[in-house]
């Protein structure tokens, strides 16, 4: 418990701006350029700096996407969101702040961050109103992660229909089973 205590509040003291600058003018000055995929994830995690976005959302099929913007050392949580177990299971035993889940599809980006974001607010890690940082690719395959977009969480009043809740606010508007509008 100590050990864990002594980490935690290590952590807290970095800090991560400066630590994302160090590492983005490092690979800078010793490689001249920064590739295509550097350049993303650079550009993903100094904007989650710039909006206060509590998370960054990573749909990756390879892992590099993840890999990278992990190397930039990002404040927040990297939810990675990949196709492979093995993968996954790299990108969170290996990649710092990275926590990764397999999916069967890519393609319904949409959905999967709408899915990621009723996660995310589930565990507490953002709430209605915060911005999440999302990288992804705008064609499918290998290679192709083009896209950085901030998304503001919107909570989702509109549940499934096997689930009941109490709430007024949650009924008013709706139409119960035998047709009738609730108010």
């Amino acid at each position: 418990q100590i050990m864990a205590k002594t980490c935690v509040e290590a952590e807290q003291a970095v800090n991560f701006n400066c630590m994302y600058e160090s590492v983005r003018n490092t690979c800078r000055n010793r490689y001249g350029v920064l590739s295509k995929g550097e350049t993303i994830a650079s550009a993903a995690v100094k904007t989650c700096v710039d909006v206060h976005a509590k998370a960054i959302v990573v749909l990756s099929e390879t892992g590099t996407t993840a890999r990278n913007i992990a190397k930039f050392r990002p404040a927040v949580p990297v939810c990675v969101i990949t196709l492979s177990d093995r993968i996954a299971r790299q990108a969170s035993g290996v990649f710092k702040s990275c926590h990764a889940y397999p999916v069967e599809s890519l393609e319904d980006t949409d959905k999967i961050v709408g899915e990621v974001e009723e996660a995310l607010m589930k565990h507490g890690i953002v709430k209605e109103g915060d911005a999440i940082v999302v990288v992804c690719g705008t064609a499918h395959g290998m290679g192709n992660t083009n896209q950085v977009k901030v998304e503001i969480v919107k909570a989702n009043y509109w549940f499934e229909e096997s689930e009941k809740h109490e709430s007024s606010a949650h009924q008013t508007g709706r139409v119960d089973e035998q047709g009738c509008i609730l108010s």
